[in-house]
């Protein structure tokens, strides 16, 4: 199944408050919504190594839906862990619409937290065991962007 047939699907389903999905689907399907939701920026406080230790055995849909991203200008702040700065697909870069800062040193996160539009998108990175939960709702979405919005402030660049 192609992303775009994804996003089609994904369209079809009844507008729940909250969604949650498992295994792969709960890594893809939150990523996938943001570009069904399409609001720019995107925030996201991640793991970078979980992430790319996913990347391995998603690449080519992930690559799919960073070229969808960007080709639908939806722009992305990333903060990232002390221990990811070196990671090459966490950096900054215009040509993806992605900006790159730092967390606090000892910055716990094991998965991904996400807000874009009215969304927060919670996912635990746990090969084992992912879930990942899709909550439509502004005043929670707010909640998370002012506290993401601090940690920018104070974020290194990368």
């Amino acid at each position: 199944m192609d992303l775009d047939q994804i996003i089609r699907n994904q369209q079809k389903q009844t507008r729940n408050q909250i969604e949650v999905y498992k295994g792969i689907e709960g890594y893809t399907l939150p990523l996938i919504k943001r570009i069904i939701v399409g609001k720019s920026p995107i925030r996201q406080i991640i793991n970078g190594q979980l992430v790319a230790d996913y990347h391995k055995n998603t690449d080519p849909l992930i690559n799919e839906f960073i070229s969808k991203r960007v080709e639908n200008g939806i722009s992305m702040k990333n903060l990232i862990r002390q221990e990811d700065k070196d990671l090459s697909i966490e950096i900054s870069n215009p040509e993806t619409l992605k900006q790159t800062r730092l967390l606090p040193k000892g910055f716990l996160v094991n998965g991904i937290i996400a807000t874009f539009g009215d969304y927060t998108a919670i996912t635990s990175l746990d090969k084992k065991k992912t879930v990942g939960i899709i909550v439509n709702d502004s005043t929670i979405t707010e909640m998370f962007n002012s506290i993401f919005e601090s940690l920018w402030e104070n974020g290194e660049r990368v």
